[in-house]
């Protein structure tokens, strides 16, 4: 027994050698730990440092490359509504113009019926007056009517006649053909017709 005992204190003496020697090895082992984690955190803050600043600078021209093309969509879309108020005033015009075209043609027609009906009438045959209506929204329509003298119903019938076969007109309708005494001397005939304008395009 005696002996054991003996036995026993010498391996706890030589595990506690053995602990105090292994005890410096581990201190070193964690101070080399430790180092390198200061190291490694101090390396991964410097590379956090740098990439953030390249980030910011990337975000820096990204925002002025943003704001320049915010700058140039809004001056294109000033551009797109000068051009929508060119467009509807080059529409206005372009309206503008058929109706001025339409209006002279019109007119030309009106001036080309009148110098008709003048190398037309015969030289018993006086007009008194001329009335042109229109149809507003058809201005290609309108009506004459003519009021006026004629020495004889032949001379009446001669330049009804020719109106009917112009270019111009066309349903010429006397409405009134009526003999009248001027002055208690001449006979005459008061005279009241109609013509619709003819539309050939």
């Amino acid at each position: 027994m005696i002996r054991v005992n003996l036995l026993k204190n010498r391996v706890s003496e030589q595990a506690t050698v053995v602990q105090s020697s292994g005890g410096g090895s581990e201190m070193r082992d964690n101070i080399v730990k430790i180092v390198f984690l200061a190291v490694f955190t101090v390396g991964l803050m410097v590379y956090e440092g740098q990439m953030i600043r390249k980030l910011n600078d990337d975000n820096n021209r990204l925002q002025v490359r943003l704001n320049e093309l915010e700058a140039e969509a809004a001056a294109k879309a000033r551009e797109t509504d000068t051009v929508r108020d060119v467009e509807k005033q080059a529409r206005e015009l372009e309206d503008k113009l058929k109706i001025l075209k339409l209006l002279s043609r019109l007119r030309l027609r009106e001036v080309k019926t009148l110098d008709f009906m003048q190398s037309s009438i015969p030289e018993k045959v006086w007009l008194r007056t001329i009335n042109f209506e229109s149809n507003e929204d058809q201005v290609d329509d309108g009506s004459y009517q003519f009021t006026g003298r004629a020495v004889g119903t032949e001379d009446l019938s001669e330049f009804v006649k020719r109106l009917e076969e112009s270019a111009y007109l066309r349903e010429v309708i006397v409405v009134k053909n009526q003999e009248v005494t001027l002055q208690g001397k001449a006979v005459v005939r008061d005279f009241t017709f109609t013509a619709e304008v003819e539309n050939r395009q």
